[in-house]
């Protein structure tokens, strides 16, 4: 099974508990996945976010 996106970027170190929270929190009220919300928050760039997804698939 494939780890969700937030375990996968604290376990690289691009995020912490403390961001990972806040971005969940701002999911519970948005559209939004929690990869776009973590780029609007300014705590990943883009490319970190298509890096980590590339590397989700492939662990499919």
């Amino acid at each position: 099974m494939a780890k969700q996106i937030g375990q996968m970027l604290m376990e690289s170190g691009m995020i912490d508990l403390d961001d990972l929270n806040e971005a969940l929190e701002i999911q519970k009220s948005s559209p939004q996945k929690l990869g776009e919300i973590l780029v609007n928050m300014g705590t990943i760039t883009p490319e970190e976010l298509e890096m980590i997804l590339e590397f989700q698939g492939e662990e499919e």
